[in-house]
């Protein structure tokens, strides 16, 4: 066996995130454009556990799986776990709207990570990144959320942020790191695979 590991996404950004964490080591990461169902569960955790679980047994196969919830905190925490979706109906002016006469404009992105051996329990990793509400969406490409999120540390929204920033904020986060500690000192992956 190698020392490879399949991370189940269609997110270029993403998958280049997870890349450059694990650069320099011994792991190798595969991109893997696979659509797992998706439960319905206010818990982000619970969502990607189970892509994790069912893509692992698809594939036969270590898998990592990320998922997030986007928590705008003057809405009661929506829209959550299902940011898809609601992107799926709503403008970048809609969630303005909803702003409207709201002076809180918190934002907080929730981020899990599960890594899944089939026929194994996955191990969850959490994080958060927090942000803010733009009062004037972007003008630029992105999803309605990434026209409007403007993280903790910059001053315009994310699509107006080039890639490669993104790319270096992202890979700063809690989860790809926890994740790499764990499988280099912890779970014993490359000694278990060389």
């Amino acid at each position: 066996m190698d020392n490879t590991l399949i991370y189940i996404t269609g997110n270029d950004v993403k998958f280049n995130v997870a890349s450059q964490v694990f650069m320099n080591t011994k792991i190798t990461l595969l991109q893997k454009d696979l659509d797992p169902p998706e439960i319905q569960s206010k818990n982000v955790q619970e969502v990607a556990m189970y892509s994790a679980v069912w893509a692992s047994k698809q594939l036969n196969q270590p898998v990592i799986v990320t998922d997030a919830g986007f928590y705008i905190e003057a809405l009661n925490g929506f829209p959550g776990p299902f940011i898809k979706f609601v992107n799926e109906w709503f403008s970048a002016d809609d969630y303005i709207n909803l702003m409207k006469n709201k002076t809180n404009r918190t934002l907080i992105i929730q981020d899990c990570l599960a890594y899944c051996y089939p026929n194994e329990k996955p191990v969850i990793f959490t994080g958060s990144y927090k942000g803010e509400l733009a009062y004037q969406p972007s003008k630029k490409c992105g999803t309605s959320i990434e026209q409007i999120f403007i993280p903790e540390g910059f001053d315009v929204p994310i699509s107006d942020i080039p890639e490669e920033k993104m790319i270096s904020y992202w890979s700063n986060g809690e989860i790809m790191t926890k994740f790499k500690e764990y499988l280099l000192t912890k779970n014993n992956f490359i000694n278990n695979n060389l």
